[in-house]
């Protein structure tokens, strides 16, 4: 049997471990983080009964797991704490956002179909995925009334999480994830369970979808543009160059006029011409030039 005690980690080890998971996943853990590295590999090469670091990094190095085991290593490694409602300031810009070009289009056509996309990136456990869509329910409630017309919306979350995605996917929750979620929110779009459980409702549910995917593979999901990327607290797991990389993958997708929202401080400047910040001392948002419905200081 081998020894289970957690070996010692030689810098040089912990170097090649930075480069395998930055080059694969993206991730880049400092060395603040060797410990948490340390105690996570230990917990897998144990499940595997796999004894030194060393023959870890060369099992995966030949690619002799699974993806699917590859993911759970990935996912261990980044922290999945989140709940409803986690940042009311960039939750208000996106829905003022959203009613502003709805307005605007209809004061062009009265008539027009407007359908709005929005896509959760490192959606975790679904929590802020449903919080779009609960809020874009809501807006749509309030147009609906104010002006006779509705707004089509749908939200998708992604996720490298196999098993966040599974949790999102089920949109059952307890605990702490509720604690900022409205008492009306609860009241009227959940479903109460046993043991202190809530399940979103199957409306709300039916207007959004999980998808996993690896936010530096974006190029082999399907090519669809967005009005909304909405991005919080993910953008810290990576260099520089990598946040710059995803950036420029994020304007891609994003519709002409579209709004990119992210976390602070999760990145210090974007050099993208088509992408103008918007002014708001309390969130980091981009809108994509060429817009024509929606002012910047409308936003603010």
């Amino acid at each position: 049997m081998p020894n289970f005690k957690i070996p010692e980690m030689a810098q040089s080890e912990f170097a090649m471990w930075q480069s395998m998971l930055e080059s694969r996943s993206g991730l880049w853990l400092p060395e603040t983080r060797k410990a948490f590295l340390v105690t996570n590999l230990h917990r897998h090469m144990r499940e595997k009964g796999i004894a030194t670091f060393n023959d870890f990094y060369e099992l995966l190095d030949r690619r002799e797991v699974s993806s699917i085991e590859w993911a759970e290593l990935v996912d261990s490694l980044t922290v999945h704490e989140t709940c409803f409602y986690r940042d009311k300031d960039s939750l208000n810009l996106v829905i003022s956002y959203c009613r502003n070009r709805a307005l605007g289009d209809w004061a062009i056509d009265p008539q027009k179909h407007v359908n709005m996309h929005l896509w959760s990136v490192g959606c975790s456990t679904g929590e802020e995925t449903y919080t779009l869509a609960l809020e874009m329910e809501k807006l749509n409630l309030s147009l609906s009334e104010s002006s006779g017309k509705n707004l089509y919306y749908g939200v998708t979350g992604i996720d490298v999480s196999y098993p966040s995605l599974a949790v999102a996917r089920d949109g059952i929750y307890t605990g702490r994830s509720l604690d900022f979620l409205p008492t009306t929110s609860l009241n009227n779009y959940f479903e109460r369970l046993e043991n202190r459980q809530v399940q979103v409702s199957e409306d709300i549910r039916k207007r959004t979808c999980f998808m996993q995917a690896n936010i530096l593979e974006l190029e082999s999901q399907p090519s669809q543009k967005f009005d909304v990327i909405y991005c919080q607290n993910v953008l810290i797991y990576f260099k520089q160059e990598r946040k710059e990389e995803i950036i420029s993958d994020f304007e891609k997708r994003l519709k002409p006029g579209g709004i990119l929202v992210l976390g602070h401080g999760e990145i210090t400047s974007v050099n993208s011409p088509s992408l103008t910040r918007v002014d708001n001392k309390h969130c980091l948002a981009f809108i994509k030039n060429e817009y024509s419905t929606t002012k910047k200081s409308e936003l603010a």
